[in-house]
């Protein structure tokens, strides 16, 4: 026996192991000199914070006299042998004058005791664990399997927390539910191919040792040709579930496997020729089997969750799958469709809790997408909710969009704080419920909370765009212009076409003073939703002939004559009327905000457009009609 110990980091596809002195990439090793390996330590030991020069020299020649050059060759040295990061950026940023800064997320480990041809255990909970699933014994593979409940949480993704600590420590394994294939390519079902998916992940995610990969990050691997074990490392799991699906008449044809990543090994294979209405025992089948692997047994709280059942209606759950289908592209006509679809799947069962909960997140989308006005949808959006809870108390994602009401529409933060935490406490594992947390926080100015909720959500979700954005915006909103427009530029670079990207960037530079920029992100923003060419020409040489002022005019009386045939919010008209300089009719504006529950207007306290208010005692005074201080 031997055993290995003390720490490991990770980041973007890298393993770093400073006492074996050992650098990774994707289990290939990167030669470094021992000078830019210990560098290497010292930069991602501090990730994310600036590392100046002088305490980097003191580090690497604590008892001898070198020039800055050399500190900087390695600095070189060590960009070239990592290249750049899956963002588009290089891993270490320098800042002039200055140091320099790990730019990736890393996240940290113990290393365990490894017991050759044994699993691997540990002694407590890791930050973070990367290793296979510990596997039931063979004997195990020929046993009947009880079809019991089921339980089809929601459409949020799910990560590992690796800063949260449970009250009972446990070992975490990481597996990747990998999209369901058609088994063939004539008739496909793909609401339920991706519903299948996103039932598996939501049953295995209420299990605290296992840290299941999101639907977002899996989603686009549908190839049928793919190889699960390429895959499985590419998202750093231990395991990786894939399988077919198939509803042919009133039948289900199911195929799953269960793939070890690191030994390549198909731990298991199951089929499944049911009716279609057995697919909850199907599906509770699955999540049975995956949940035998773990080292630990479930404790009652865990198997109630895994094995809770939502509907025993097949119609209404082939509904509400059909609904959920269509969130990523809510169009006019797919927003109707959800709406009736789930109308009829609460018709079909009316103590379908995730049906109310689904109506009620498509009615608060509405509402923030300016829809329709909070006050003529309320009543509708807290029966819903009211519902789902009177039918499950402990459906966190329910729990989760009743504090965003509290707080963003009925502005009672106190409440809103009581219920994410419920739903953080019931389930501590879904990223979105983090993030949305994080939000009220930095809404609250309780932006150091912010950080630490936002960090734990990217670490559930490392890939997630919306994630990464909320993060610029945490920096925005700090008042870091610079570090703001450099997260930004790399989430530009990344997603060029996105428009919220360059509109914040914009931002960021605006408060610098750097006009120039700000009006090309601007553009950029407008081209990306299909603006004429010659609008924004004509945007870009107004500004050059007459300047900022004028640019801002013409952007107001824009907002204004748009605002006769369509939705401006009245935040960014106030801002724009701002900027101008005038305070009195900003004040107007941002009291029509609050007034409307306008997008935006929970973040008027820590958005820096309305700096130049804070001293005006009327700013106190909005502040106090939505239950804050300044």
């Amino acid at each position: 026996m031997r055993e290995l110990t003390n720490r490991l980091y990770q980041f973007d596809g890298f393993q770093l192991d400073p006492d074996e002195r050992r650098l990774l990439r994707d289990g290939e090793p990167v030669s470094l000199t021992p000078k830019a390996f210990d560098t290497l330590v010292l930069l991602v030991e501090r990730a994310g914070h600036l590392v100046e020069k002088e305490e980097l020299m003191k580090e690497l020649w604590p008892d001898s006299f070198v020039e800055e050059a050399n500190l900087t060759q390695y600095v070189w040295t060590l960009r070239k042998a990592l290249g750049e990061s899956t963002v588009g950026g290089p891993f270490i940023e320098t800042v002039a004058r200055k140091g320099f800064r790990f730019v990736p997320l890393v996240t940290q480990r113990d290393k365990v005791p490894i017991v050759i041809s044994t699993p691997i255990t540990s002694e407590r909970a890791p930050t973070t664990t990367f290793k296979p699933l510990v596997f039931i014994p063979l004997i195990f593979l020929a046993a009947a399997i009880a079809l019991i409940g089921h339980r089809f949480l929601n459409r949020k993704d799910v990560l590992p927390v690796t800063n949260e600590k449970p009250a009972a420590e446990v070992h975490r394994q990481t597996i990747a539910v990998l999209p369901f294939m058609p088994l063939s390519g004539d008739s496909r079902n793909e609401s339920l191919e991706l519903g299948m998916t996103e039932t598996i992940i939501t049953h295995l995610s209420n299990l605290r040792q296992l840290a299941v990969r999101p639907i977002g990050a899996v989603r686009k691997y549908t190839d049928p040709h793919q190889d699960p074990v390429e895959i499985g490392k590419r998202l750093q799991v231990g395991a990786v579930l894939d399988g077919s699906i198939q509803k042919v008449g009133d039948r289900v044809r199911v195929t799953v496997r269960l793939t070890n990543v690191s030994t390549g090994a198909n731990v298991w294979t199951q089929q499944f020729d049911e009716r279609f209405t057995d697919i909850f025992a199907v599906q509770d089948s699955i999540s049975e089997r995956v949940a035998s692997t773990l080292p630990q047994k479930l404790d009652g709280s865990e198997q109630q969750r895994l094995t809770r059942r939502y509907t025993d209606s097949p119609e209404a759950y082939q509904l509400y799958l059909q609904a959920q289908y269509l969130w990523d592209n809510r169009n006019k006509v797919n927003r109707d469709k959800m709406m009736q679809y789930y109308q009829q799947a609460i018709a079909k069962d009316p103590k379908f809790a995730l049906a109310h909960v689904g109506m009620a997140d498509l009615q608060i989308t509405m509402v923030g997408d300016n829809i329709v006005a909070y006050d003529d949808i309320k009543t509708h959006i807290n029966g819903n909710l009211a519902k789902a809870l009177e039918l499950d108390p402990e459906l966190a994602q329910a729990r989760n969009l009743r504090a965003e009401v509290k707080y963003q529409f009925d502005f009672d933060w106190v409440e809103a704080e009581k219920e994410f935490k419920k739903a953080i406490e019931l389930n501590p594992n879904v990223a979105s419920i983090r993030l949305a947390y994080g939000w009220y926080l930095m809404s609250a100015g309780r932006l150091n909370e912010a950080t630490k909720e936002m960090e734990n959500a990217q670490e559930l979700d490392p890939h997630s765009a919306v994630i990464n954005r909320a993060r610029g915006k945490l920096l925005y909103f700090g008042h870091r212009f610079d570090e703001a427009i450099e997260h930004f530029k790399r989430i530009v670079d990344a997603e060029p076409r996105n428009p919220t990207n360059h509109r914040v960037l914009a931002e960021a530079y605006e408060e610098k003073g750097m006009f120039a920029e700000a009006i090309q992100q601007r553009s950029e923003a407008a081209r990306a939703n299909g603006a004429d060419e010659s609008k924004l020409n004509s945007d870009i040489e107004l500004f050059q002939r007459a300047g900022w002022q004028a640019y801002l005019e013409k952007c107001l009386q824009r907002n204004l004559d748009d605002l006769k045939k369509d939705y401006v919010s009245p935040m960014v008209i106030a801002g724009v009327i701002l900027k101008l300089g005038n305070k009195d009719e900003a004040v107007v504006w941002l009291d029509k905000a609050i007034e409307t529950r306008a997008s935006g207007i929970p973040n008027l306290k820590v958005d820096p457009v309305f700096d130049s208010l804070h001293s005006d005692p009327r700013f106190a005074k909005l502040l106090a009609r939505m239950n804050l201080t300044p």
